[in-house]
């Protein structure tokens, strides 16, 4: 069913059911129906791998205490499902859904949450296409995970986002089936000390980016600069799910000369719970110190060439990381 009609007959559903709930035949009147305390609140990935199960548990309300909770959830689900918890198994398509919880009780308005998960291919050339594939490529041995790498200079690059959940570690929107495409997110503090890349591979210090650096430029910059056209070669024109993921400037069209790949995915704070810069910024840490409080990260900004530098919170904030080691010949 097209998302629009089944929008417009789940909104006449739910507005019939709260005239309904309102309108008792023998002894409530409209002024009788309460709203209830609460909202409904449910946890689903933004995105997920087609064909995976996922179970979805309803909570929130506080007044009444006998509540109904319901589902509905276009394209995927013709009935409704009823229970506080669901299990729902997604399509072996790519797509969009949006997952609506719905809270029913006697005597009291209808009230309701929705979100929207994607359905994603993870596999090379699936939904996130445009990227560089040099052929390189490594396997985690701890949690079977494989990354591609590339030869800048002296050093081998991740050419994707390091995306191993140890310690504190918070996947990409909530959504740890899309590691392999986005990479987890760490503090600086998690990057220095928890022994997050693989056997043999380290998050880069400021002598590490300075070496990428003279590699895309073609001669020595020093960490503190703006490292101007740089990000013009480190960042990939790429999509996701058809959509391309930087929006259009003409002053970084994104040649991704170098075939480090970098994309959009912003920073998080406050234990995944808010994202920023999504779709405009990629940030990754140095794990040089700026000082007590603050650690070294570089960023690519849509709208600007450049690679530059800036420094964050060791403790709240969250940025990708890329991994690197010395070329075995070098």
């Amino acid at each position: 069913m097209d998302c629009k009609i089944f929008r417009a007959l789940l909104a006449t559903f739910l507005l019939l059911s709260m005239t309904l709930v309102a309108c008792d035949k023998d002894t409530e009147e409209e002024t009788d129906t309460q709203s209830m305390s609460g909202e409904v609140e449910f946890s689903i990935p933004t995105y997920v791998l087609k064909g995976e199960t996922v179970t979805l548990t309803a909570s929130g309300i506080i007044n009444p205490k006998q509540v109904t909770y319901k589902w509905y959830i276009d394209g995927l689900y013709s009935d409704t499902l009823t229970a506080p918890v669901v299990t729902v198994r997604f399509p072996d398509s790519i797509g969009v859904f949006t997952v609506l919880g719905v809270c029913d009780a006697d005597g009291y308005y209808l009230t309701s949450t929705s979100k929207t998960v994607s359905t994603i291919d993870a596999s090379q050339e699936g939904s996130l296409t445009g990227l560089y594939h040099g052929g390189q490529s490594i396997v985690d041995e701890r949690d079977g995970m494989e990354y591609e790498y590339v030869t800048l200079g002296g050093l081998d690059w991740f050419a994707q986002n390091l995306g191993y959940l140890g310690g504190n570690a918070i996947a990409y929107e909530g959504s740890p089936s899309a590691l392999g495409l986005f990479g987890a997110f760490y503090t600086w503090e998690e990057a220095v000390s928890g022994n997050i890349c693989p056997a043999g591979w380290r998050v880069p210090d400021n002598a590490d980016w300075e070496s990428l650096g003279a590699a895309l430029k073609g001669e020595a910059v020093p960490f503190v600069d703006n490292w101007d056209g740089l990000g013009v070669k480190a960042s990939a024109n790429a999509f996701l799910l058809e959509e391309k993921m930087w929006p259009y400037s003409p002053d970084n069209l994104h040649s991704n000369d170098s075939g480090w790949n970098a994309i959009p995915l912003g920073v998080t704070t406050r234990e995944g719970k808010e994202w920023s810069g999504v779709g405009e910024y990629g940030y990754w840490w140095s794990t040089s110190a700026r000082n007590a409080t603050l650690g070294y990260y570089r960023y690519i900004y849509y709208d600007r060439s450049a690679f530059p530098m800036a420094s964050g919170s060791k403790t709240e904030m969250r940025a990708s990381v890329r991994c690197v080691r010395t070329h075995p010949q070098s």
